[in-house]
């Protein structure tokens, strides 16, 4: 299975972006106060202030990001991380703007399994609560509306911008539409990628054409579809590949637990 995952150490180095996380255009956390993204200085460097995965701002102590984002793949184990922050208010990396805010603590739903990428969401603690104006709401449990194919959906990060490594500074966004369940499952029936479920995931991309989709180091972050949080970056293969859409984890069927942790 190919996760959109934490950044790789050895290729946390910025560069200069003149698009966007594959196919998209530059965004701001001006007016997208809840993007943050989810750093460790000690491991990633200082360069793009330890970013490694995104995450959302929910309530003014907790921030929803990817149950893998806090795996290593290669051992299948919990990674320890002292240093894990969360930045926000910062839209380029390469900067100092807004603030880096300990995490005091972590949730990972008890369901989750690494293998398979199932009930892939994990809820961080923020040491210091935030502005309750720089929280988005999350969707209703057991929503379907905002999956129906074609909806327009936009995904945010700072994760590589062609697939090829190019790790930019700033924030970025692209606008995907939702992929039928029937054509994702089609997509990843079975194989090395991975396998898709709808009952814990979704689709969105440009199926037929590709062209637009998250990439590496853009995992845990948001898809939004009409200011609500819907899914969360997960896995795919490749990036922005026809026949390969981004698969996220569906907010909807498990955002009961993450509300019981708020």
């Amino acid at each position: 299975m190919v996760l959109f995952a934490a950044l790789p150490a050895a290729l946390a180095v910025p560069a200069t972006p003149a698009e966007a996380i594959v196919g998209g255009v530059a965004a701001s956390t001006s007016d997208h106060p809840w993007m943050v993204a989810v750093a460790s200085r000690s491991v990633y460097g200082d360069l793009r202030s330890g970013q490694f995965c995104g995450g959302t701002l929910v309530s003014p102590t907790k921030v929803v990001t990817a149950a893998h984002c806090l795996y290593d793949e290669t051992t299948g184990q919990r990674v320890d991380r002292p240093d894990l922050s969360v930045v926000l208010g910062r839209t380029d990396l390469a900067g100092s703007a807004g603030r880096e805010v300990s995490v005091v603590d972590t949730w990972v739903d008890p369901n989750y399994e690494l293998s398979t990428n199932q009930w892939d969401v994990a809820v961080l603690t923020l040491a210091e609560p935030q502005d309750p104006g720089s929280v988005l709401p999350m969707v209703s449990q057991g929503a379907t509306a905002p999956y129906a194919a074609g909806t327009d959906a936009t995904v945010f990060g700072w994760g590589d911008l062609h697939g090829n490594g190019s790790y930019p500074t700033t924030l970025h966004e692209v606008q995907v539409p939702m992929v039928a369940n029937a054509t994702c499952s089609a997509d990843y029936h079975s194989g090395p990628s991975g396998t898709f479920d709808p009952r814990t995931m979704a689709c969105a991309g440009q199926q037929a054409l590709g062209g637009r989709d998250a990439c590496q180091g853009d995992s845990g972050g948001p898809l939004v579809v009409a200011g609500r949080l819907v899914g969360i970056v997960s896995w795919g293969e490749g990036c922005a590949e026809p026949g390969h859409p981004g698969v996220y984890t569906r907010l909807s069927a498990m955002v009961s637990a993450v509300r019981g942790q708020l």
